[in-house]
């Protein structure tokens, strides 16, 4: 199966599989933790321009457990945000977030086509139900497609994907093509 919807052709191949699946995912959140740090920062330099430090060292007990649990809450916050604007954008846009392009996988819906808003906010929220337990994530290891919960939910597939002209002249581009044209026959 090839892609028109890109500038260069795509070669798209078997479903992905769960470690690299993993690794790419464990990628993004290394990815989506250090532009949190980096907004972290910033807000910190801002907040220091008007002196907060100095005023937190005036709170009494209860007010500084306060505020520090003000501030653990909008670190989860702004975790949370940067991570859904990172996946649900990369998602729509390629289909692939940094991690997963560099592990060769690209998500895609059931059709194979590129995922709208409401998929991609569908797999998002199933990323969350997937990570109690690590159950729903566990799910591609069992599922013929390689589907995990969060796939599921959103109607979305996950295949390797290679770009054409990179994979020119070697033994791969024969497997996919070889795999394709089987899976087209049945």
């Amino acid at each position: 199966m090839t892609t028109d919807k890109t500038s260069t052709p795509i070669i798209l191949g078997r479903y992905a599989g769960f470690f690299s699946r993993g690794a790419a995912y464990a990628l993004d959140r290394l990815i989506t933790f250090g532009i949190a740090f980096v907004i972290m920062l910033v807000l910190d330099y801002f907040l220091s321009l008007f002196r907060v430090d100095q005023w937190l060292e005036g709170l009494s007990d209860d007010a500084m457990f306060n505020a520090v649990l003000l501030i653990l809450l909008s670190t989860l916050g702004i975790q949370l945000l940067v991570s859904i604007v990172y996946n649900v954008g990369f998602w729509m846009l390629s289909g692939q977030t940094p991690g997963k392009r560099v592990l060769g996988v690209r998500v895609l819906r059931k059709d194979g086509t590129r995922l709208n808003l409401g998929n991609a906010l569908r797999r998002q929220v199933g990323y969350w139900i997937s990570t109690i337990f690590y159950l729903g994530f566990l799910w591609i290891l069992f599922d013929s497609k390689r589907q995990g919960l969060h796939d599921k939910l959103a109607g979305t597939i996950v295949t390797y994907s290679w770009p054409v002209g990179r994979l020119r002249g070697t033994c791969i581009i024969e497997r996919t093509r070889r795999f394709t044209d089987r899976g087209s026959k049945s």
